[in-house]
């Protein structure tokens, strides 16, 4: 999977609003990142990475950078 898809997979899969998301986006400035967001990434790592992560693990993130560097940058495309 390619970053920015990646991005944009978890902007649906967690139904943030439209917002210009990228990689460095902060993940507490988004709209709609909640406790059932944080569930949700945990749920779409679980899903589509057979990795799974812990709810503080989630919430030390910053950005969808530090959330590809937890499962792993080998699992991405560049781009």
């Amino acid at each position: 999977m390619k970053k920015s898809e990646f991005v944009h997979k978890i902007s649906e899969y967690c139904e943030f609003p439209d917002q210009n998301l990228t990689l460095n986006t902060s993940l507490k400035s988004i709209e709609g990142y909640d406790s059932f967001a944080i569930m949700s990434l945990i749920a779409f790592s679980d899903e589509n990475f057979s990795v799974k992560l812990a709810a503080q693990q989630i919430i030390k993130l910053t950005d969808f950078n530090s959330l590809i560097e937890l499962l792993g940058e080998d699992k991405f495309e560049n781009g």
